[in-house]
């Protein structure tokens, strides 16, 4: 009597790992987006246990080409290398490093002047580099996800997204968050979800708003689609007609309603950046979906109805961020972003160490923010310059590089189907984020981080191959058939599905 109990393990460990990405997904954001040491921690571990199952099974590298592989090894390796010791002599040679000792204890505190590390601040360096692994793991195991499963990851960041947006409104609703676990001293005017600040609720909705249109448009074409497959005048056909119009019709209502949800939560962040992102969200899901609507026949119809509606809401959304929006020439953005600029350049071309900027913007501090500490740059793009140097902004053009050539893997598919529009309105969000991230610093969101990689994961997914059709093959001696027309194919039955 034989025992299989192989296949049965290995069916429950290919379920375990899109299970473990699914529990990350929905974790990720509930303790202040995971921007506080115990959730961090608990996304760390967590990540270790994904890179366990991705050196198990890795089949992220039939999804990915060398040449991305090779840039995302090194910039998951490059705060490691700037943990490195160096000689004395050459660590005082690097632009920014004074030998002082006098002005290295005054920067970095007691005892630091010892340190000859690449890395201004190494135990911040450190911390950085164990922040980049639950980003890093949910990207490689979500790649290589079959479609099935990644589709329905998509489902399960949607629905935290329409968590977070209604959620959001209750707190807009009772003018405060301390519904959830953040205390009075949060009460606020604005929508903030389970995040400590409501741009960063924004800046998780921006995500899911185009994703969440895309299934909109999705499903919206599936019904015309379907009816147009079920045009017969007998009672059979019109059953079908009806059964699958309704179908069809009820889910393009679910996500009619979720892009409602994740567009009000959205607007009432009072968010400036990202109401204005969310304008143009939907003009580029607009623009990419309309001809995809209503068919070949009504093509230039649906793109110009389309269009109509997004021009009408853009047109309503202007005054709502005029009224919301603050006044971004009132914050001290632009005084960061002058000490900034000055930090690049006194640590070009390699840069202070990923992770260091907190510690080492006191040193180029304005006068106008005197006496606040600054975090972060509010600016991702120049708080990785200060860190990384010459080599981050090499390493961020290629990334840029790799993100067009995702576009153009999706685009020159000619078969749309559910995956593919969640490929296109994934790029449509990846875009917005990166835009943010030019007044703001979601990107050091752990949860808004994870969530940036997910969707990078899905837009880079190549999708499996159907199975070919069986070719008829004539034996050896005998003249092949002559080619005939098919008969026309029945149209399937839906109660038998």
């Amino acid at each position: 009597m034989q025992h299989t109990p192989r296949p049965a393990f290995r069916a429950g460990f290919d379920f375990l790992g899109p299970a473990m990405l699914m529990a990350v997904l929905v974790f990720a954001p509930l303790v202040m987006g995971g921007n506080r040491p115990l959730p961090l921690l608990a996304l760390e571990l967590a990540a270790l246990l994904l890179l366990a199952h991705i050196l198990h099974r890795p089949a992220f590298r039939e999804h990915l080409p060398a040449a991305f592989l090779a840039a995302l090894g090194l910039f998951a390796l490059l705060p490691l290398a700037q943990l490195v010791p160096l000689p004395e002599s050459a660590w005082a040679a690097l632009p920014g490093r004074e030998s002082d000792a006098q002005l290295l204890t005054a920067l970095l505190g007691d005892g630091a002047a010892g340190n000859r590390s690449f890395s201004l601040v190494p135990y911040a360096t450190e911390a950085a580099w164990l922040t980049l692994l639950p980003p890093l793991a949910v990207f490689l195991l979500a790649v290589g996800l079959p479609d099935r499963q990644l589709r329905q990851a998509v489902y399960v960041f949607l629905g935290v997204a329409a968590f977070q947006a209604v959620l959001g409104l209750a707190q807009y609703g009772t003018g405060s968050v301390a519904v959830v676990l953040h205390g009075p001293e949060f009460a606020t005017q604005n929508a903030r979800g389970t995040y400590a600040s409501y741009d960063h609720l924004a800046g998780l909705l921006e995500m899911a708003l185009p994703v969440t249109l895309a299934m909109l448009a999705y499903h919206w074409h599936g019904v015309h689609r379907q009816a147009r497959r079920y045009h017969g005048r007998g009672l059979r056909a019109r059953f079908a007609r009806f059964f699958t119009q309704e179908a069809g019709i009820n889910r393009t209502l679910v996500f009619g309603a979720l892009s409602l949800a994740i567009l009000l939560g959205l607007i009432f962040t009072r968010s400036r950046s990202g109401i204005a992102l969310a304008m143009l969200g939907i003009l580029l899901a607009a623009l990419l979906f309309a001809r995809r609507l209503g068919g070949r026949v009504s093509g230039i119809t649906s793109v110009l109805g389309v269009l109509g509606i997004a021009l009408a809401v853009e047109i309503g959304l202007a005054p709502v961020m005029e009224r919301f929006g603050m006044d971004a020439t009132q914050d001290a953005r632009w005084s960061i972003f002058a000490g900034s600029l000055q930090a690049i350049r006194e640590f070009l071309p390699l840069g202070s160490g990923v992770g260091t900027y907190p510690e080492i913007f006191r040193r180029f501090q304005p006068g106008e923010v005197s006496g606040i500490f600054i975090n972060h740059a509010h600016n991702d793009y120049l708080e990785w310059l200060v860190e990384t140097g010459l080599v981050g902004g090499a390493l961020a053009l290629v990334f840029l590089g790799f993100y067009a050539w995702g576009w153009r893997r999706v685009w020159k598919k000619n078969e749309w189907n559910a995956l593919r529009f969640m490929q296109a309105g994934a790029g449509i969000s990846l875009l917005l984020l990166m835009l943010h991230g030019l007044v703001d610093f979601n990107l050091h969101i752990p949860a808004n981080a994870i969530y940036f990689a997910f969707l990078a994961a899905v837009f880079l997914h190549r999708q499996e191959n159907k199975p070919a059709r069986a070719r008829h093959t004539p034996k050896p001696g005998r003249r092949p058939e002559p080619l005939r027309h098919p008969a026309p194919a029945t149209p399937p039955n839906p109660f038998e599905q």
